[in-house]
């Protein structure tokens, strides 16, 4: 049987820097690693001048003493020198050399060595000279490994005299010593050789991974810096376009309470639903960002599941009725009054799965359900079920269903619009609350989208402590409103007027401070982004001036990120509203703070 085909990739060359580095710290490798042998080498004389003492001239024995320690004394300057410097990769070349002329010096005193006191008929000198040099060599065969010609010139230097000695023996089979010496030799070259191509790989593999690692971390830091100028487009953009908006909408809502006629009325609900889609986009895009991003924080407050199916139910009945098309509702048995959880990220997620389901069905029903799949005193876990009657889908467009910018395909698109963000975003946040969206649908079938969420069981409202809802009254009082764009100007203005209240309006941060400090006023509007001083700096000076008097400041601001709502409340601002300003929402705030200090 043949073996397969196996396409291999060619191995990618070591690049040239690299190479430099490894050669550079196999160098310092050879330093570091002859500390021990340098030392063993004034022990390891000693001990063979002890033992030949009595056997040659003291003249000779001496004298060679005297040369291996100078020459061993001399490489240990050498290294503790070497030790001392810092030494750049470029500055190694002489120092590699200086340690191969050491080697040399002492490799053939330790082989005049060998010559001078092997030839002897006497069995210690003999066996003395074999085992230091032997020893010696395969010690050497790790700490020079490093340096290829530093190894084979020290083999050569210390073991071809004692071989060339064996030659001269005149005992029978005196040959079989030479060649021992040379397999010997060969066998300590080739582990020599092993040992330097693992150190080579190692080294190569370490220089490879630094680099990588630093590859790593600036792609890390440019990826974060992009990421955080991505977030600062996204918050300027929407502000950018949200300040526009609130004129938009403001002047929207103001109409709707005018008397107009049928098709005045058909035509503002028209541009009012646009609006709020275009405001719907810019929201899904900054939600995007910030799941992308892992700044989404989540709120957990009670709120009643059942309460939150009825209003998403309850916004899709007109759309619905215009196409022949009834909401069924049904909030199962067993479900909890009151849990603990983020209300308006499943409002969200509720809105665009229901909001889907009656835009991809031209007849027939939409079913929503919620349903406690279990539930304790302590924990429930709910089910949220959305079924159509619509277009369905098959397993192809399922499959990217969950797609950022994604919906089916093209003609869907041109058909039903919609920008494809609604589902990846309701996914990502499903998920971040503990569960996931599922589908089971069919071409032409219809579909059902379900997922079940985790939620804290909270207490429930007793009927007495339920409030009832207040009648809405005018207000009284005098609103300094502190704003640079003339058409929130005029939106706010007419806003606080039909509530009751006298707005004066600055549009600068400068002009705000002194008025707020020299007159007397029962709010402000505070805007935050303003030419000069912006609005937090404005708040922070009024805070100071007034020293403790009460003065409610309510930032008015088409910034919606959480650290600007974290900002607006350091600097002193009691209250945070976003534009586009609802009418309802800036009633709701004035009520609350225009009853004075509790």
């Amino acid at each position: 049987m043949s073996p397969p085909n196996v396409s291999r990739q060619p191995v990618e060359p070591v690049r040239q820097d690299i190479v430099l580095r490894v050669e550079a710290e196999m160098t310092r490798l050879l330093y570091r690693s002859a500390g021990f042998g340098l030392y063993s080498n004034f022990v390891l004389a000693l001990v063979l001048v002890a033992g030949v003492w009595t056997y040659f001239p003291v003249r000779q024995t001496l004298g060679w003493l005297v040369a291996i320690f100078v020459v061993s004394f001399g490489r240990l300057v050498l290294n503790r020198t070497f030790a001392r410097r810092l030494l750049r990769d470029d500055q190694l070349r002489l120092w590699r050399s200086l340690f191969y002329f050491g080697v040399i010096a002492a490799g053939c005193t330790w082989g005049v060595g060998g010559w001078l006191f092997l030839q002897t008929d006497e069995l210690l000198p003999r066996c003395l000279v074999v085992f230091i040099i032997a020893g010696m060599n395969a010690g050497a065969a790790r700490s020079l490994a490093s340096v290829r010609l530093c190894y084979l010139a020290y083999i050569v230097t210390t073991m071809s005299p004692p071989a060339l000695v064996f030659l001269a023996y005149r005992e029978p089979g005196s040959w079989t010593l030479v060649a021992c010496t040379i397999t010997y030799a060969l066998f300590l070259f080739n582990t020599a050789r092993l040992h330097r191509q693992d150190l080579l790989k190692l080294f190569s593999l370490i220089f490879e991974n630094e680099e990588l690692v630093s590859t790593l971390s600036d792609a890390k830091r440019r990826a974060e810096a992009a990421n955080q100028a991505k977030s600062e487009f996204l918050a300027t953009m929407s502000h950018e376009i949200r300040t526009p908006m609130n004129g938009i909408i403001g002047m929207l809502q103001l109409l709707r309470d005018t008397p107009l006629t049928a098709d005045q009325q058909q035509q503002i609900g028209i541009a009012g639903k646009s609006a709020d889609t275009l405001l719907r986009l810019l929201d899904d895009i900054l939600d995007l960002s910030k799941v992308e991003s892992g700044k989404l924080d989540l709120e957990e407050i009670e709120f009643s599941p059942a309460e939150v199916g009825e209003e998403v139910a309850a916004l899709f009945q007109t759309q619905a009725a215009g196409k022949n098309l009834p909401v069924a509702y049904h909030a199962g048995p067993g479900l909890p009054p009151i849990v603990i959880g983020d209300p308006m990220r499943v409002r969200q997620v509720l809105l665009n799965l229901v909001g889907n389901a009656v835009k991809f069905t031209d007849q027939g029903r939409v079913e929503f359900h919620i349903e406690a799949v279990r539930a304790d005193a302590a924990e429930a876990l709910l089910r949220f079920r959305i079924k159509d009657t619509g277009i369905g889908m098959d397993a192809a467009t399922q499959a990217k269903l969950f797609q950022k910018f994604s919906q089916g395909d093209s003609s869907m698109t041109r058909r039903y619009g919609g920008s494809g963000l609604g589902l990846a975003i309701s996914q990502s946040l499903v998920r971040r609350m503990g569960g996931e969206i599922k589908v089971v649908s069919a071409s032409g079938q219809g579909s059902e989208f379900y997922f079940d969420l985790p939620l804290l069981v909270g207490r429930s409202m007793d009927a007495d402590e339920a409030a009832p809802a207040k009648p809405k009254t005018r207000l009284s009082g005098r609103v300094l409103v502190v704003e640079d764009d003339w058409g929130s100007q005029r939106v706010v203005e007419i806003f606080l007027r039909k509530l009751g209240l006298e707005p004066v309006i600055v549009d600068n941060g400068a002009e705000g401070i002194e008025l707020a400090v020299r007159e007397t006023w029962d709010a402000v509007l505070m805007d935050i982004q303003m030419p000069g001083i912006d609005g937090f700096e404005a708040v922070r000076r009024i805070r100071r001036r007034i020293e403790g008097r009460w003065l409610p400041i309510i930032a008015l601001t088409a910034n919606v990120r959480p650290e600007d709502r974290s900002a607006a409340e350091a600097s002193g601002m009691d209250d945070f509203l976003t534009k586009p300003i609802r009418q309802s929402d800036l009633r709701s705030s004035l009520e609350r703070w225009l009853k004075g200090p509790n």
